[in-house]
């Protein structure tokens, strides 16, 4: 899924007061993010020229906190359940 790791600079008196709606997108549903993730799992989507950044799962604060940390562009951060690792 996707994340802003920055605070964004938004006027929120002003949204209130021009009555301005803001909604966040989504790249993605759930159920597409699960199709994605099938398709890594059987070959058919090769993300393996990304650099991923690996963490157990006890270590998912550690990961989310990275997110300050990224090298620019794209980052990939993976969480693998204990069954996994």
């Amino acid at each position: 899924m996707g994340g802003v790791a920055e605070d964004l600079p938004i006027d929120v008196k002003w949204l209130m007061d021009e009555q301005v709606q803001l909604i966040g997108s989504n790249w993605f549903t759930a159920a597409q993010g699960q199709e994605m993730a099938e398709m890594v799992r059987t070959g058919a989507l090769d993300l393996s020229y990304l650099e991923h950044k690996i963490f157990p799962l006890e270590n998912v604060n550690e990961a989310i906190s990275g997110l300050t940390d990224r090298d620019g562009g794209f980052s990939n951060y993976v969480v693998v359940p204990p069954s996994l690792s």
